[in-house]
């Protein structure tokens, strides 16, 4: 098992401060977040700088394990479809450069008056030729649990239509388990054999039925529970803390929280068991005592 961090939480460090501070902190990677507000690697970046900052980023130990990407495919104009391909293909240029293995894609909210089904042929289809590419160059396209796309079944619809080569799960257990469409373990069982990487975090639903951040082990989250259990079935992937102090400048600041998530979720790791039935022994059946030929004895043990 290995920890990195998603960007996504840090988003006033530098390249060169989520480096250093990667490995200060002890993650074994980091997954670099690659939006067009350029916080923090641009799409459009050269191919070169991209190479550069995978070599820095290689030379201190902590590789960039995956490209967070922003593409989505759930939309009813083709257009917006071909432009979401359009920029996927510029980060598997990005991720073949940095020599990251995954790029992060979501499949995105089916729009309104949109079946499901007719969504799941768009998204699958749209991403079918991607995977390919991305194949071929080493790197798989890894669909994050997200939106209406967090029950097991219908992403493994989608790995139906795509294929499984150049193609996988970010399984982010937070969104799967408060999404409320089945248990973590139900969705796990579905797409364990097609998980590039997991999404940790933690958190509780609020008296305002929204969800509120807190450290791993801290919120309603059964982490000790799905730790065991992944170590149980000999994970070796990335378990990546995706804090998400972008997006909500309230929660704890990184300095306090990414220096806790890789001491946590080691020691629950470390402490993991997972209680597996043993299976009775076989019974052998009892030997006949022979008869004694002494007398018996009227003495009593005292």
């Amino acid at each position: 098992m290995k920890t990195s961090f998603s960007t996504l939480g840090c988003p006033d460090w530098n390249l060169e401060q989520i480096a250093q501070n990667a490995v200060a902190l002890g993650y074994d990677g980091v997954e670099l977040r690659t939006h067009t507000d350029g916080n923090h690697f641009h799409p459009d970046a050269s191919l070169a700088e991209a190479q550069r900052t995978g070599e820095m980023f290689h030379a201190k130990g902590v590789p960039v394990m995956s490209i967070k990407g922003y593409t989505r495919f759930a939309f009813t104009d083709a257009n917006e479809v071909a432009q979401n391909q359009a920029l996927m293909r510029k980060l598997i240029g990005v991720a073949e450069a940095m020599k990251a293995p995954h790029i992060r894609t979501f499949a995105g909210q089916v729009p309104q008056g949109a079946t499901f089904d007719a969504m799941v042929e768009t998204v699958g289809k749209a991403l079918k030729p991607l995977a390919k590419e991305a194949a071929d160059k080493g790197i798989t396209i890894a669909l994050e649990t997200h939106d209406d796309w967090c029950a097991g079944a219908s992403v493994m619809r989608l790995i139906d239509i795509a294929g499984s080569k150049g193609f996988g799960i970010v399984y982010d257990i937070f969104n799967a388990f408060h999404s409320g469409a089945e248990s973590w373990d139900q969705t796990y069982e579905q797409v364990k054999e097609h998980i590039c990487y997991c999404h940790l975090k933690d958190g509780y639903q609020g008296p305002d039925g929204k969800n509120h951040y807190v450290l791993v082990g801290a919120g309603d989250l059964p982490v000790q529970e799905i730790l065991a259990r992944f170590k149980a079935d000999g994970y070796k992937g990335y378990f990546s803390f995706e804090w998400e102090k972008k997006w909500h400048p309230e929660i704890e600041p990184p300095e306090r929280a990414f220096p806790h998530f890789p001491h946590k979720v080691h020691a629950l790791w470390d402490a993991a068991s997972f209680a597996k039935k043993a299976k009775p022994a076989a019974m052998k059946p009892a030997k006949a005592k022979k008869a004694s030929k002494k007398k018996s004895t009227s003495k009593k043990k005292r």
